[in-house]
């Protein structure tokens, strides 16, 4: 019998932020051979019209179906819930999106008050709006546009007066509410996850979709009875960030990084 190949698994999002999942994906699939691209030259995608973010996101999966992927994991909550549906429609190969962690949030909320923090785009969108009021809509949501976030985490300093200041302001107005869960909806906000927890004078437990994103890429994953452990990445912006963040994360078996405008 011929042994079936290390499954090649198609990555991307609009920059480092969708490395915490490549991370998770990691944990779950060591096996799996990755290919990351990170649209920092783009960034942040809330601010694209859904013309340019289905553009954009098409360019990238069409790189990464020549570079033969198996399934493309859509590590960016805003092409998840704005045109991944479109995605699936034009292409054969499966897609794994990633949307703030709701239903989870559900089910630890102690006082039916949960806080969520994404993008303006995310929450306006029709995807995250369906999921909120299907599994919260006994909750009490705080929603919160994270805006300037991105753009400070894509400069790839995580302690930077600038972004602890605006990370405080977030916190400050999370904690003048009574919530004990915070949804951090968008992957870049988990880049600084150590920061809202040092931030917050109350403990408050911060979920992301991470966990549940690699879990169901798990399940759809070609098994694999050879071990090629690799991971390959892209990014449209800088390659000095992308290493640093890789580093950061400490993701194994990265054999290149590269720049690269689709």
């Amino acid at each position: 019998m011929q042994k079936s190949l290390s499954p090649r698994i198609g990555v991307f999002d609009s920059g480092i932020g969708g490395l915490t999942v490549l991370k998770s994906l990691q944990q779950r699939l060591p096996e799996a051979h990755f290919v990351y691209y990170a649209d920092s030259q783009n960034a942040p995608y809330g601010a694209l019209d859904g013309g340019t973010l289905l553009a954009y996101s098409e360019r990238i999966v069409q790189y990464l179906i020549r570079r033969e992927v198996d399934l493309i994991v859509v590590a960016c909550n805003t092409v998840t819930t704005e045109v991944i549906d479109q995605l699936r429609a034009l292409y054969p190969l499966p897609f794994v999106g990633i949307e703030p962690a709701i239903k989870p949030a559900t089910r630890g909320a102690q006082n039916k008050s949960i806080g969520v923090l994404a993008t303006a785009r995310t929450l306006q969108s029709k995807g995250y709006q369906r999921t909120r009021d299907e599994y919260a809509k006994s909750f009490k949501v705080i929603e919160r546009p994270g805006i300037g976030l991105v753009e400070e985490i894509e400069k790839g300093v995580f302690d930077s007066p600038e972004l602890i200041r605006l990370v405080q302001s977030f916190v400050d107005d999370f904690e003048r509410q009574p919530i004990d869960t915070l949804v951090l909806g968008c992957t870049h906000y988990i880049l600084i996850k150590p920061l809202f927890e040092r931030l917050f004078a109350t403990p408050v437990t911060l979920l992301d979709a991470n966990e549940a994103v690699a879990r169901r890429t798990q399940e759809i994953a070609k098994p694999a009875e050879e071990v090629f452990q690799m991971v390959e990445c892209y990014t449209s912006g800088s390659t000095e960030l992308l290493e640093a963040v890789v580093k950061y994360l400490d993701i194994a078996f990265v054999r290149s990084i590269e720049a690269l405008t689709l």
